[in-house]
C-alpha cells in the first residue's frame, strides 16, 4: 500500500471513529483494506436507509462522506427508503421535504428507493420531490398507470469502472395489498408484493456483472428474498430498522442495512472478476463517532432549523412523558376534548417519539408526536361496535392495544374479548356512542357504525395544539388506560 493511500486510510479513521464488529471490537480501518488481486474491479457503495428526516445528523454524514470519497472517489450513494417523516422542520416545511432532497443532493446520492413514507403527502408531494432530486426513485412493485405522472423507475443500470451494474427497487407491502401509509394516498397506484415481481427481474443476471436489490421490504422480507434468489449479489435493505452490525451472506446474498435515523451507515465493498462478483465485505460506520462537521452542509441545516412558529412554546410538561402510551393518552385526550366525543382513539404507529422531557412543549414538539397531517374522523357506535373496533383495532396494531380516552380497556389473551371500565357512568353494549379518531384508522381498521363517519376538519395535530394552548399546563407521567 503506497504512503499516500495510507495517511488517506488514517485520516478516515479519525473522521469516522470506530468500526463497530458484532462482537463489539474496534478495527482500525486500514485493516479492513483489501489489496486488489490481478483485473479485480472494486465496487464501493456507502448505504443508509429510514433517515426519517434526520437532518441534524447531515453536517456529520457530509463529513464522513467527504473522507470516504478521499479514499474511494468513485463511491456511490444510495437510500434505502422512508427519507422523510418525523421532523417537523422537514414535514411542516414549505414544499414539504424540500430540506431532506436539497441535503440529499448536496451530499451526492446516487439512488433512492422508494419507502412506505415517501407516500406520506400525496402524489404530487412525491413527484415533486422526484423532480427535484438529483438521483433518481426506485420502485419495481408499484403499478402506476399512465395517467398519473409519477416518474418512479423500476431499476437503473450502470456503466462503472467497466464493471455492469443493476439496481432493483421494491417496496413492503403488507397484507391488505398497500405499504404502510395512509390508503388515500395510494388510490392512484396499485401494489404486488416483491416476491411476486422479483423474478421478472431475473434477466438482469444475464445482461450485468453486478445485481443489487435497493430494498425497503424488512429484514424478514430481505432473508426470503435472498434465499429464493440466489442470483442477487446483495440486498441493502431499510423498513424494518434493523442495525446488522456485522452483515453477512444468505444463500450466498450480501444482507446489509444500516438502523435508522442517520446514526449509522454501511460501506459495502464488491470485488469483481471476469464479470462476476468474487467477494463481498461490508462494514458498518458510527455517523454518531465522527468528529467534525462540514460547514457549509451545518449552515444549511441551521437555516432549515430556524423557523420561530415551529419553536413557539405552547405549555407545559410539569414531568416528563416517559413513554408512548402516555403521549398517546394526551393525544386522544385532546381529540376527545376538541370532538366532544366520548371516546377517542390513537393508533400505536401514530405515536413517532418514546418519550418527552420535562418542560415547554413547542409546536415541533406536536408535530415530532403526530407527523402526518391526518383528519379526524366522528362515528356513531353502539356500545358493541365499539368493542368490536378495539379488537379489530388492536390486530391491526399488531396485538397492540390502541391509545384511549374516556375509558380503560383490557383485552383478554386470546385477542378475542375485551372489558371496558368507564369513569362515573356504566358501558352498555346497547348504547350508542360518539367516537373520534383519525383517518388513518378509519380508512385501515374493519369499522361498524350506525353511520357512516363525520369529518371534523381538523387535524389531530391542530386538536393537541389547541389542547395543549387551553390546558397551559400537562400531567401524563405513570397514566395507563390499556392492557
Amino acid at each position: 500500500m503506497n504512503k499516500k493511500k495510507l495517511l488517506l486510510l488514517l485520516a478516515l479513521l479519525a473522521v469516522v471513529g470506530y468500526i463497530y464488529l458484532r462482537q463489539g471490537r474496534q478495527e482500525d480501518v486500514v485493516k479492513n483494506e483489501t489489496p486488489l488481486a490481478g483485473d479485480e474491479t472494486e465496487i464501493v457503495i456507502l448505504s443508509v436507509n429510514d433517515m426519517h428526516s434526520s437532518i441534524d445528523q447531515f453536517p456529520r454524514f457530509a463529513a464522513m462522506i467527504d473522507s470516504l470519497r478521499a479514499i474511494y472517489p468513485d463511491m456511490l450513494l444510495f437510500s434505502a427508503g422512508d427519507n422523510r417523516t418525523g421532523n417537523p422542520v422537514n414535514d411542516q416545511y414549505d414544499p414539504v421535504n424540500y430540506p431532506m432532497i436539497e441535503l440529499m443532493n448536496r451530499t451526492g446520492f446516487d439512488l433512492c428507493t422508494v419507502g412506505n413514507h415517501e407516500w406520506d403527502a400525496n402524489v404530487v408531494a412525491l413527484q415533486n420531490d422526484i423532480e427535484r432530486a438529483r438521483f433518481p426513485f426506485l420502485c419495481a412493485n408499484v403499478f402506476i398507470p399512465d395517467t398519473v405522472n409519477l416518474d418512479i423507475k423500476p431499476f437503473v443500470t450502470m456503466d462503472h469502472h467497466g464493471v455492469k451494474m443493476a439496481v432493483v427497487g421494491m417496496i413492503e407491502v403488507r397484507h391488505d395489498g398497500i405499504p404502510g401509509a395512509h390508503p388515500a394516498n395510494l388510490n392512484k397506484v396499485s401494489f404486488k408484493r416483491a416476491h411476486e415481481v422479483i423474478q421478472e427481474y431475473r434477466y438482469l443476471r444475464n445482461q450485468n456483472d453486478v445485481v443489487i436489490l435497493l430494498s425497503h421490504c424488512g429484514l424478514e422480507d430481505d432473508i426470503e428474498l435472498a434465499e429464493a434468489n440466489p442470483w442477487l449479489d446483495a440486498i441493502i435493505g431499510g423498513h424494518s430498522h434493523t442495525l446488522i452490525e456485522h452483515p453477512s451472506e444468505t444463500n450466498g446474498v450480501l444482507i446489509t442495512q444500516s438502523g435508522s435515523h442517520l446514526r449509522y451507515a454501511t460501506l459495502v465493498k464488491l470485488f469483481v472478476k471476469d464479470h462476476k462478483v468474487v467477494k463481498k465485505e461490508a462494514t458498518v460506520l458510527n455517523v454518531n463517532k465522527v468528529r467534525k462537521e462540514k460547514a457549509e452542509i451545518k449552515k444549511l441545516v441551521d437555516e432549515f432549523n430556524n423557523a420561530p412558529s415551529l419553536n413557539e412554546a405552547i405549555a407545559t410538561a410539569k414531568t416528563k412523558f416517559e413513554n408512548p402510551e402516555e403521549l398517546g393518552c394526551m393525544m386522544t385526550d385532546a381529540i376527545r376534548e376538541s370532538t366532544g366525543a366520548d371516546f377517542a382513539f390513537q393508533n400505536t404507529g401514530g405515536v413517532r417519539v418514546q418519550h418527552l422531557k420535562k418542560g415547554p412543549i413547542t409546536i415541533k414538539d406536536v408535530y415530532s408526536i403526530d407527523p402526518f397531517n391526518n383528519e379526524v374522523i366522528m362515528y356513531q357506535m353502539t356500545g358493541e361496535q365499539v368493542k368490536k373496533f378495539i379488537l379489530h383495532s388492536y390486530r391491526k396494531n399488531g396485538g397492540y392495544p390502541s391509545y384511549v380516552s374516556g375509558m380503560n380497556y383490557t383485552v383478554g389473551d386470546d385477542g378475542r374479548s375485551v372489558w371496558i371500565d368507564m369513569e362515573g357512568d356504566r358501558f352498555s353494549t346497547k348504547k350508542t356512542y360518539k367516537v373520534a379518531f383519525n383517518s388513518y384508522m378509519a380508512s385501515t381498521v374493519n369499522i361498524e357504525s350506525i353511520d357512516e363517519g363525520i369529518s371534523m376538519f381538523m387535524t389531530s395535530e391542530e386538536m393537541m395544539i389547541e389542547f395543549l394552548r387551553r390546558h397551559k399546563t400537562v400531567d401524563y407521567q405513570g397514566i395507563t388506560r390499556t392492557k
